[in-house]
């Protein structure tokens, strides 16, 4: 199918996407976060973030301690993010680029640590910049004194042809045309030290956005071929048309997501680590150390949190862990409160029911419920591979929610493979801050996933697979 060709296909999933007028909240929701999540996780790993897409989540809502991660990596995602997220909520109708626009979207992406590269963040380059392509050739971009007047130029051309499409000029460019145009003669320019990727897929998604069109990420698979592209028409004069193509499909993926959302269908990527994974917003009730304290542990505050937001948690931790069950034999999980002042033992039992015998005992129990250190452990003892034979082996995996007088932290057990499990702290918060949904989302992914890491890792080093 040729470019024009999908072109077309485009306009017409997007009149059936216009057809559906104004989308639930619900739905929008559910729409942005996936774009937020995809565009955030593989326009930076294309870059070489190493963060993962585990770990992007958790970084986009509100964790910035992701155990043995450069905090530049760390940082750039939750700029890239907040960058993002104010595009996607500009929506339609922000057209305009200018200068002082790119500029602050650089400085929103990049983190540097050293003195002398963070001053050169949403400057000009300074200094001659150049890649090997695919073909091991070297491609020198514009010379650091050629990009102010390249810039001015290319940023005329793109607003002249965005103004004549809002004027509906007879020979108005497509939007589509306008957007992948400029990424093209963008990455050619490569006006900044770095970031320049990033910031090319900014500016093209922001264009389509603006225009009613859903973001675009190219995701590992694609890397290869966009490089390739991009780099016949920068070094070879290679036919654009090839790279509209290919921006095409990837704009069609993202139509088929609003329109799998729209009709109800799952939009979630099933994973190796966690067959299904909510999805996570970010709509957090960020922790502010200037805060006044509203609230000092005693046994009213311990029970109101085991009626509130533990017992969501719980009731989400549960049936996600009892999924790999049927792999082990001699299973037994607990949860005990107040370092075991009440506490229950279960396996396949619903979560509902968990939560009635625990509130029986923290009844009984309630005026030993807040003693020194006071926390909450759930913890899972998968006991032996049922499969395992004579290479069988267990797992082990949980969370704890420490208490102190004016604030809990929670700590989650982390597969490594030195079977050396890493106690990671993912949030503190002041006793009147509850878990947010995104929040008890994020935990039951990050323990789900290092029981499916723990499984993976053993079954394979033992041979079993």
């Amino acid at each position: 199918m040729s470019y024009l060709d999908k072109r077309s296909k485009i306009d017409l999933l997007q009149q059936q996407i216009d057809a559906h007028g104004e989308l639930k909240a619900e739905v929008k929701k559910k729409i942005n976060y996936k774009f937020r999540l995809d565009w955030n996780y593989y326009s930076n790993s294309m870059e070489g973030n190493t963060l993962t897409m585990a770990e992007t989540r958790s970084v986009m809502v509100g964790n910035l301690t992701v155990g043995g991660k450069p905090i530049k990596d760390v940082l750039e995602i939750k700029g890239h993010d907040e960058v993002i997220s104010e595009i996607m909520k500009v929506g339609k109708g922000e057209v305009r680029l200018s200068e002082a626009r790119i500029r602050e979207i650089h400085q929103g992406i990049m983190h540097e640590e050293d003195e002398a590269k963070r001053k050169k963040i949403g400057g000009w380059k300074t200094e001659p910049n150049y890649l090997y392509n695919y073909k091991g050739e070297r491609v020198d971009f514009a010379l650091p004194q050629e990009v102010p007047a390249l810039m001015h130029e290319l940023l005329n051309k793109t607003n002249a042809a965005i103004d004549a499409i809002i004027a509906k000029k007879k020979d108005a460019p497509h939007p589509i045309d306008v957007a992948l145009s400029f990424h093209l003669d963008y990455v050619i320019i490569h006006p900044f030290y770095d970031g320049n990727g990033r910031t090319a897929r900014i500016l093209t998604n922001l264009i389509l956005i603006s225009f009613g069109y859903p973001p675009f990420w190219v995701k590992e698979g694609e890397r290869v071929i966009y490089s390739q592209y991009i780099g016949d028409v920068q070094a070879y004069g290679g036919n654009p048309d090839l790279f509209y193509e290919f921006c095409s499909d990837l704009i069609l993926r993202s139509q088929q997501l609003v329109l799998d959302a729209i009709e109800g269908k799952s939009i979630e990527e099933e994973g190796d680590l966690d067959k299904k994974i909510s999805m996570l917003e970010r709509e957090l009730d960020a922790v502010d150390p200037n805060e006044i304290v509203q609230e000092y542990f005693n046994n009213d505050v311990f029970i109101k949190i085991y009626n509130s937001w533990f017992s969501d948690l719980v009731m989400k931790v549960v049936p996600a862990v009892q999924k790999f069950n049927k792999f082990f034999k001699g299973t037994g999980h607990y949860i005990n409160l107040a370092n075991g002042a009440a506490g229950i033992e279960f396996i396949n039992d619903p979560a509902k029911e968990i939560l009635e015998k625990l509130a029986i005992q923290v009844v009984a129990n309630k005026d030993t419920l807040t003693s020194k250190n006071a926390k909450i452990s759930f913890f899972t003892n998968y006991g032996a591979l049922i499969k395992g034979g004579l290479k069988t082996f267990g797992c082990n995996y949980g969370f704890e929610i420490r208490f102190e007088q004016i604030k809990y932290e929670v700590f989650i057990d982390e597969f490594s493979e030195d079977n050396e499990i890493k106690h990671t702290k993912f949030y503190e918060k002041l006793l009147h801050q509850p878990l947010s949904p995104e929040e008890i989302d994020a935990i039951v992914s990050k323990l789900t996933n290092s029981i499916y890491e723990h499984i993976d890792f053993h079954t394979k080093k033992s041979g079993l697979r």
